[in-house]
């Protein structure tokens, strides 16, 4: 069976080879800002070492044969030395530059012994029996038996034994990352012991090396996916002296027995000065809270002076078997803490204060766990909200959500009343009824951990300034009628919304003239006037617009030809009319043109085009003839 394997055995050697390599070099490059890249080396050397078993094994090549014993003999001498150097980078520190350099004469010894074999042959033999190349094993020369072997054992198994021993000083978080590297470690181990020393199994098999193909999985869920090399070596006594706050240390009696660096600055005094005296014999408030906290842990605050606070937290000190030995005290500066929470709480005084008067209406909302439906109540409102609500009683505090039907409920219960608290805030506008007028708020819901809080702001003033804003971009600004843009909003739906009606369009003759000789302040006036007069001829759901310079239009919707005519001719007589301008008696008459519906059609610039048509051929009648018989002159403005 083991002859077999010859073949087998070399080709997985390589494959097992390459593998470690990657991993060796996969954690080096992920531990460069690492103290613990040795990882990464103890790797490469277990790669070189069954690259050694793959030349050296079933092969009667000398020159292979020696270059595998070399990498044999220098991985088997370095392995310890970097396990070693693990187990001081995961408990006590990284060892001196000497101590590793020291630890490496041997390995460096038995490489070089082995590079130069076939010049003293202290390492192995080649003999040649019935014609075949053999070679004598290690363990039969002195090298191998009484030095190579003792030290390379020995430090590995001082390494394994020692790491183990501190497994209690490692951080609990980083226990299984050790002890599976233990386990890879320690497997290997026992098979060479075993092989070597014990003689279990023929002494030329690979079996250490076979161990490490089988633990190559391990091996990499060790290094990889754990990433043993980011291990921090955290051990108690380095804790104890790092932490911050002064950790003191009391025996039975209440004697110091032991007090980290920051304890030693706080009482201005060493270790050794401090150690077998009583702890602060001159403050009484903290003996009476140590003498009370010795059975419990304690935790209080009490004014060492007249401008300093000090937390002392006082805890038994109890040995694995639960027996008493002594008391650890704990003590931080809260001085700041104290200035702080004083500030926090005249912060919130203010707030408090801030929110009450604040003009904005607020409201806090929680879910009624009294109630299966878990509908939300009011559970803090300030006056504002009470005065948005009309609510002068003060009774919004434990009103259901429900019944505050100004807050439009069903939009603030559809977003926050989810089984998972809701992330994002909603926002909305409503209209309320306060003292006799329409007034405009708006809502912004926010969640507050389970529950939300509502804000209500007055934007009355806003919602006005919109609706005038809006007002002005639909009017003209000197007359104050419609402009062409309003004129097509407002015109369109009348025609839109009725059967029939009318569209007239006017503008003034000899405007242009009138405003050449008066001035534009002048003809400015005339429009309006004229604008003015056209309002009072109009009812009030009829359209009246300004389209430009003394051009107008009117929608007359629902309205038959004959009350069309009417209108019309009440148009043309107030245009005939003279006009009272900057003192000056002006007169200036208007030309009309009439589109009925739905004779002319019902497109409202349509209508407005054939009206203005009809308009020009109206001006074919004489002013005179028109003043004369204005019943003819509106027949006449009708488009045909």
């Amino acid at each position: 069976m083991i002859e077999q394997l010859v073949d087998i055995l070399p080709p997985v050697f390589v494959f097992t080879t390459v593998l470690y390599f990657w991993m060796a070099v996969r954690v080096s490059r992920a531990s460069i800002e690492s103290a613990n890249n040795t990882v990464s080396y103890f790797l490469f050397l277990i790669g070189l070492m069954t690259a050694g078993s793959a030349f050296a094994y079933g092969t009667t090549d000398a020159h292979m044969y020696g270059v595998g014993r070399t990498l044999t003999f220098f991985s088997s001498g370095f392995v310890p030395v970097a396990l070693y150097t693990i187990y001081r980078e995961f408990t006590v520190g990284r060892p001196h530059m000497f101590v590793i350099a020291a630890l490496s004469i041997v390995p460096v010894v038995s490489t070089g012994l082995a590079m130069t074999n076939e010049l003293h042959h202290l390492v192995w033999s080649v003999v040649e029996i019935d014609g075949v190349i053999r070679f004598t094993e290690p363990d039969e020369h002195f090298w191998f038996k009484r030095v190579h072997a003792p030290y390379c054992f020995g430090l590995f198994g001082f390494s394994i034994i020692a790491m183990a021993g501190r497994l209690p000083t490692i951080a609990r978080a980083h226990r299984k990352k050790v002890i599976l590297l233990l386990t890879c470690a320690v497997l290997p181990f026992a098979v060479s012991v075993g092989n070597t020393l014990l003689r279990i199994g023929p002494i030329e098999f690979p079996f250490t090396s076979l161990t490490l193909v089988l633990l190559l999985p391990l091996y990499w869920w060790t290094s990889v996916a754990l990433r043993v090399y980011e291990f921090s070596p955290l051990a108690y006594q380095t804790m104890f002296d790092h932490v911050r706050d002064p950790i003191i240390v009391l025996d039975k009696s209440q004697r110091i027995i032991s007090a980290n660096n920051p304890a030693q600055d706080l009482l201005k005094s060493s270790e050794s000065e401090l150690v077998g005296h009583k702890l602060w014999e001159d403050v009484p408030e903290a003996r009476a809270i140590l003498d009370h906290g010795r059975d419990r842990d304690l935790t209080q605050t009490v004014k060492m002076n007249t401008d300093r606070y000090f937390e002392l937290n006082s805890a038994p000190l109890t040995s694995p078997s639960g027996r008493n030995q002594g008391t650890v005290v704990v003590c931080r500066d809260v001085t700041e803490r104290k200035k702080a929470l004083r500030a926090l709480a005249d912060s919130e005084h203010l707030i408090r204060s801030l929110v009450e008067h604040s003009s904005n209406g607020i409201l806090r909302f929680a879910r009624d766990t009294r109630e299966t439906s878990g509908r939300f109540r009011c559970i803090f409102a300030n006056r504002a909200a009470e005065r948005f609500l009309q609510s002068g009683n003060g009774t919004l505090v434990g009103m259901p959500l429900d019944k505050l039907e100004l807050l439009n409920p069903d939009k603030l219960a559809e977003q926050f009343s989810g089984d998972s608290p809701p992330m994002t805030s909603t926002s909305y506008e409503t209209a309320i009824e306060m003292d006799d007028n329409e007034s405009w708020i708006r809502v912004v819901g926010e969640p507050v951990g389970n529950d939300f809080s509502v804000t209500l702001i007055d934007i009355t003033q806003r919602k006005r300034n919109e609706t005038k804003i809006l007002a002005d971009a639909l009017r003209d600004p000197l007359t104050g009628i419609l402009n062409r843009r309003g004129f097509e909003k407002l015109a369109a739906e009348a025609i839109q919304n009725n059967d029939q009606g009318a569209v007239l369009y006017l503008d003034l003759n000899q405007f242009k003239a009138i405003n050449d000789r008066f001035g534009h302040q002048a003809g400015d006036a005339l429009l309006k006037a004229f604008g003015h007069r056209l309002e009072y001829c109009l009812r009030p759901e009829d359209i009246l617009a300004r389209l430009g310079g003394d051009e107008f239009a009117i929608v007359l919707p629902g309205i038959s030809v004959e009350d069309a005519k009417h209108v019309a001719r009440r148009l043309v007589e107030t245009a005939f009319e003279a006009y009272i301008i900057q003192g000056q008696e002006i007169e200036c008459a208007a030309s009309v043109g009439i589109a009925l519906m739905p004779q002319h059609g019902q497109d409202l610039w349509h209508l407005v085009s054939v009206a203005d048509q009809a308009m020009y051929n109206s001006k074919q009648i004489s002013q005179e003839d028109a003043a004369n018989d204005k019943a003819a002159y509106v027949e006449a403005a009708i488009a045909s």
